[in-house]
């Protein structure tokens, strides 16, 4: 098996059938997404509870890098409905809000860490955007996924000192 091609050794990268930058938005944000999908793949070794939750993000994250790139298919749409009711079905269970920064939670810091970083490549979804349109509903997880890890981060925060 050929691991390395060396065919981006001068900074470009094959996608779409073409040769482009490896600082090209598109290849920042499919970056991004696979960093994501790193980090998902870390808290569910972590912690059990959040190996079949995590399990199905990361396919959703995989799906939409495919798309994205240009060699796949995904329903963005339907991803976003199962995020936001699991957003509120959680949301719900840890009863009142309060912001927390999880100092002494390491399962609430990892997904603080998960909400940042989905910020992050939502923020470069939209600077994508400038240059290269994209489908929006991408646009739209991503922002719901932010917020879904940020539920998450609420419901494991419960009972934590803020």
């Amino acid at each position: 098996m050929i691991v390395t091609t060396k065919t981006g050794d001068q900074g470009t990268t094959g996608i779409q059938g073409e040769r482009i930058s490896k600082a090209d938005p598109l290849i920042e944000v499919l970056g991004d997404l696979d960093e994501l999908s790193a980090e998902c793949l870390l808290l569910a070794s972590g912690f059990a509870r959040y190996r079949k939750p995590m399990e199905q993000i990361v396919n959703q994250i995989s799906a939409a890098s495919a798309k994205l790139a240009g060699y796949g298919s995904a329903d963005l749409e339907s991803y976003t409905r199962k995020l936001e009711t699991e957003i509120y079905s959680r949301v719900s269970a840890a009863g009142e809000f309060r912001f927390h920064y999880p100092i002494d939670n390491s399962e609430s810091a990892m997904l603080n860490r998960l909400r940042a970083i989905s910020r992050r490549v939502e923020r470069h979804w939209w600077k994508l955007q400038e240059t290269r349109k994209t489908d929006p509903s991408l646009g739209v997880y991503l922002n719901r996924i932010s917020d879904y890890f940020y539920a998450l981060q609420i419901q494991s925060a419960k009972g934590s000192e803020i």
